[in-house]
């Protein structure tokens, strides 16, 4: 949590110049770019589960923004933790307050790498009311946190997973067997630029997790200068 509003206003505005400096992820590699500098995590609020018959719910509440508080339905296993078996996830975001998943939704991929004897790989599928979409809808990675296998826990440029857009079916591929240099534990994080109405995700190892997050809520223009204005002369008030 952030320790002040002002110290939340700067780390807002600075991943916002981040994000606004963002391009489409494109192409293939071995290894997710590290972003330079390395913002780390952004403010966010991940999606709370909720198991239902077939799938679960996800959920967004206050301080999220506006316009993803609300529910959404998945069918299908939630595609994390190791007590969530892996398999194809579909999402439908009809219910979220716009309709669809809001652009600059977070796209978070934990430990997603070759530690585990099996193959974890992601594939996501985006969709709109026209079917898969197939322009870039996700930009570079936002920031990454975590240990990496360098010194005093560094993360290297090979402790990411490897990825590849195919713009022909509009498929993500994510694949944790091309990390070298050890066992990373990392967070990646990246962000939509298309408005979605449905996701398809398909986990092939339950040992690598991931997540949808939404972006906190952002005071108006000035409102933390008046917050602290108004606290300043309350105090003087007091004396």
């Amino acid at each position: 949590m952030c320790q002040s509003r002002l110290f939340c206003a700067v780390g807002v505005s600075a991943l916002l110049a981040s994000a606004a400096a963002a391009a489409p992820l494109i192409g293939s590699g071995s290894n997710l770019p590290i972003p330079s500098p390395n913002p780390g995590a952004p403010p966010a609020q991940f999606r709370t589960p909720t198991t239902v018959t077939g799938g679960w719910t996800g959920a967004w509440t206050a301080p999220a923004a506006a316009s993803w508080v609300g529910t959404f339905s998945v069918v299908g296993p939630i595609p994390s933790s190791v007590s969530n078996p892996a398999g194809t996830s579909v999402y439908d975001f009809s219910t979220l307050p716009l309709g669809v998943l809001p652009v600059g939704t977070y796209f978070r991929f934990g430990d997603l790498d070759g530690g585990s004897v099996t193959n974890e790989t992601y594939t996501l599928t985006a969709f709109d009311s026209s079917g898969a979409i197939t322009t870039p809808w996700l930009d570079d990675v936002l920031g990454v946190t975590g240990t990496g296998t360098g010194s005093s826990g560094a993360i290297l440029p090979g402790n990411m997973p490897g990825w590849s857009f195919n713009s022909t079916t509009g498929a993500y591929f994510f694949d944790g067997s091309t990390v070298t240099g050890g066992n990373p534990s990392l967070g990646v994080w990246l962000q939509s630029n298309t408005s979605i109405l449905q996701l398809e995700i398909i986990r092939t190892s339950n040992f690598a997790n991931f997540a949808l997050a939404a972006p906190l809520a952002i005071p108006a223009p000035g409102a933390v200068t008046l917050a602290g204005l108004a606290g300043l002369a309350l105090r003087r008030r007091r004396r």
